[in-house]
């Protein structure tokens, strides 16, 4: 698979990032993903605007939106996907002296892309089954919750705790202990007609295709609401789901061991987000 590091196109295997870097050793850098569809990116101008004010929080020079347009552009075009995933990565480079920036750079701009599994509305529909973390997401004033940076080390330590008990992930809470996000996705579930998703002021990210599916629930018939709550309401939930830019809406089928035996909403909001995006792109 062919990257994009720094000026130049090579094998995805013999691209090398100094160990000076100071992503690699501090995490001094931000990251965004989108999605490839029938060879055209989604809400592409909504996720780079998003990596820019990552990087504007972490006083990170980037290229502008035209240029990185045009890698992600070409990068599928080399590659020969026209279903898949792409990621930008931006590091302060190297330089600097332990956390002091000064005399840090250029930045190191890192541009991948990996296939979509042709299977994978059947993955997806799957579902996954979840526990709830001990790990916590950081309040807002620690870790603002829309930088999307590359030390997550939060959200890697609630998926290691999935593993342990042979889940596939975890759910975190906020740090005052309300139903937050998942490590990379975002949280939903319903009782009755009613969808309830954890609101931004709790320090979750603002997902792309949350924001989507808030207005599509209601467009099916459903009553949406955002909020802080404790997570002792969840076992009386008639269902949960997942939402994320690679695949959509993933039903959730467990939560620390209590099933959740419907996936109606889930199902109908999967295809109603898969016929908005069809239908804006087209």
């Amino acid at each position: 698979m062919l990257v994009y590091l720094n000026g130049a196109w090579v094998e995805s295997d013999q691209a090398c990032i100094s160990i000076h870097d100071r992503g690699f050793l501090l995490a001094d850098g931000v990251f965004e993903t989108t999605r490839l569809v029938n060879g055209k990116y989604f809400r592409l101008e909504q996720h780079l605007q998003r990596l820019r004010e990552s990087a504007r929080q972490l006083r990170l020079e980037m290229p502008g939106p035209d240029t990185l347009a045009g890698l992600l552009s070409e990068i599928a075009a080399r590659n020969q996907l026209t279903e898949a995933s792409a990621r930008i990565t931006v590091t302060r480079g190297r330089g600097g002296r332990g956390l002091d920036t000064r005399g840090a750079g250029p930045p190191t701009l890192l541009v991948t892309i990996a296939a979509i599994a042709a299977d994978w509305r059947e993955r997806a529909a799957v579902g996954w089954h979840l526990v709830t973390a001990t790990a916590r997401r950081p309040a807002p004033a620690s870790v603002p919750s829309q930088l999307k940076a590359l030390g997550r080390v939060y959200s890697i330590l609630a998926h290691l705790e999935a593993e342990a008990v042979g889940a596939d992930d975890a759910l975190l809470l906020t740090a005052d202990g309300a139903v937050a996000e998942g490590p990379t996705w975002n949280f939903f579930w319903r009782k009755g007609r009613t969808i309830r998703t954890a609101a931004l002021e709790g320090g979750i990210l603002d997902g792309v295709t949350r924001g989507i599916l808030l207005p599509l629930a209601a467009r099916l018939g459903y009553e949406t609401e955002e909020g802080l709550w404790p997570p002792a309401v969840l076992p009386d939930a008639d269902e949960a789901f997942a939402s994320m830019t690679s695949v959509g809406v993933v039903p959730i089928r467990s939560l620390d061991g209590r099933a959740f035996l419907a996936d109606d909403c889930s199902a109908a909001l999967q295809s109603a987000y898969w016929q908005f995006v069809e239908a804006e792109l087209a």
